[in-house]
């Protein structure tokens, strides 16, 4: 292999010190080179040329598949900018703040004295209970998944009520299927517009800002109207007699848009 002679120029690297500086093997370059995600070398005469340019780019690469991007979406992504007026640098800024958390509810282990705690003096055979409900996830080494410590705090709350853990672990994934159809029409919703237009035309800063309000009151709000439809649903059963309770028609977000 010849080698490029670049000691007179500072910013210029032969594909062994770029391979050297990026910690990658040279038949990676070529393929990314190929795959259209690095831009092709100078050349000088009959050797390429990289610059740095070429290992911000390498480097940039290699935290977009960090974050999970495959080659086809990251050669998306740095050819359209995510967005016109939207860098790179803006869009993984952007990314880092759709991917914060929505709620400090977290799954966690806990070890059987742990979870002794958690129960408290409740009657036996609650845990199996808890954890044919879905509540817990017994693991291989002894140890115990609380999927939501939140929801498991409700359980217990509701069957100290008197409403079984059976009935509440129902009442929780109805909810959950149900609220997962309507996020993925609020996404629809929601994503239908440029991501500028939807920002009003502000900066990354001010789109930044806007999600992280975005999201208590997105909490509150689906609250307010869970809050607003009980009280609808117990009425109709109060005035008219559990016989009359009926679901509601399902609304088609998309065909409203049109």
């Amino acid at each position: 292999m010849t080698r490029v002679d670049v000691s007179d120029d500072v910013d210029a690297y032969g594909l062994a010190e770029l391979a050297t500086r990026s910690g990658l093997p040279e038949r990676t370059i070529r393929f990314y080179q190929s795959a259209d995600v690095l831009p092709r070398p100078d050349r000088r005469g009959r050797s390429a040329v990289y610059r740095e340019h070429h290992l911000e780019r390498l480097r940039l690469i290699a935290e977009l598949q960090d974050r999970g991007l495959t080659l086809s979406a990251i050669r998306h992504l740095l050819g359209r900018r995510a967005s016109p007026g939207m860098s790179v640098g803006d869009w993984l800024g952007l990314d880092e703040t759709l991917r914060g958390p929505w709620s400090e509810d977290r799954p966690t282990i806990v070890d059987e004295d742990e979870l002794a705690g958690v129960l408290g003096e409740r009657p036996a055979g609650l845990k199996n209970r808890l954890e044919r409900s879905g509540y817990l996830e017994h693991q291989p080494d002894g140890s115990w998944l609380i999927r939501s410590p939140a929801l498991l705090d409700l359980a217990l709350e509701l069957q100290d009520a008197g409403i079984d853990v059976e009935l509440s672990g129902q009442a929780t994934e109805l909810l959950r299927r149900r609220l997962a159809r309507a996020v993925d029409d609020l996404i629809v919703l929601f994503a239908g517009r440029n991501v500028t237009e939807f920002a009003g035309g502000g900066t990354m800063d001010e789109l930044a800002t806007m999600l992280q309000t975005l999201r208590p009151i997105a909490r509150e709000a689906a609250g307010i109207v869970l809050a607003h439809e009980v009280e609808r649903g117990l009425q109709g059963l109060l005035q008219e007699g559990p016989g009359t309770v009926r679901r509601r028609p399902q609304r088609n977000i998309s065909r409203r848009r049109r």
